[in-house]
């Protein structure tokens, strides 16, 4: 059963351009070479919202290949590459069982 796994998290105030920029030398090649990864979507702000928000919709083959990833916690799990996580003001990871025509 394909699995959906979606992270948010609200940058500090100032520090978009740098989290975007960690997540694109970091976090994305680190994801793309995960077994199991079939598909992730980056998503930022929208221009003008004033939002601070950034999440990454990712759908994986299993819940195994979540845990292979993400390692035995991996319900409350982020990885972090470098210094992202003193970027983050707060965040979030939810997990749904994918259904219909997947």
């Amino acid at each position: 059963m394909p699995i959906i796994r979606i992270f948010r998290g609200t940058v500090l105030a100032g520090r978009e351009s740098d989290w975007q920029d960690r997540v694109e030398r970091l976090s994305l090649p680190w994801l793309m070479a995960q077994p199991g990864l079939v598909a992730h979507h980056p998503g930022r702000p929208m221009p003008g919202s004033g939002q601070r928000t950034f999440c990454m919709f990712m759908v994986w083959e299993n819940i195994e290949a979540v845990e292979r990833a993400f390692g035995p916690n991996w319900q409350a799990t982020l990885v972090y590459h470098g210094d992202e996580q003193e970027m983050i003001e707060s965040s979030s990871v939810e997990h749904f069982e994918a259904y219909g025509s997947v």
